[in-house]
C-alpha cells in the first residue's frame, strides 16, 4: 500500500511538469505570433508613411481599398488592383 502511495505522489509531480512544460510551450508561442503580427503591422505603417510603391508587389500584403485615384477612374469592389506602367 505505501508503495502505491509513492508511486502516485510521484506520477503526479511528473503530470505537473507536463502541464508546465506544455503551457509554458504554448504561451511562449503565442507570444512571439503577437509580436511577430505587431511589428509587421508597424513596419507596413512605417512604409505607407514613406509612401513605398513596393507594397504593391509585396505579397504579404493585400489592398483592399484605394481611397486615392485619378480622375475618371472606377472603383470596383472586390477587384484586383493592377497598376499600370506609365509608359
Amino acid at each position: 500500500m505505501r508503495l502505491g502511495r509513492l508511486f502516485w505522489r510521484d506520477s503526479m509531480a511528473s503530470q505537473d511538469l507536463v502541464s508546465w512544460t506544455c503551457s509554458a510551450i504554448v504561451l511562449t508561442a503565442l507570444l512571439a505570433y503577437i509580436t511577430f503580427e505587431v511589428v509587421k503591422r508597424w513596419r507596413v505603417g512605417l512604409r505607407i508613411a514613406g509612401l513605398d510603391e513596393g507594397l504593391l508587389q509585396d505579397d504579404g500584403v493585400s489592398v483592399e481599398v484605394i481611397t486615392d485615384a485619378p480622375k475618371g477612374s472606377i472603383v470596383v469592389p472586390g477587384m484586383a488592383v493592377v497598376p499600370l506602367d506609365e509608359d
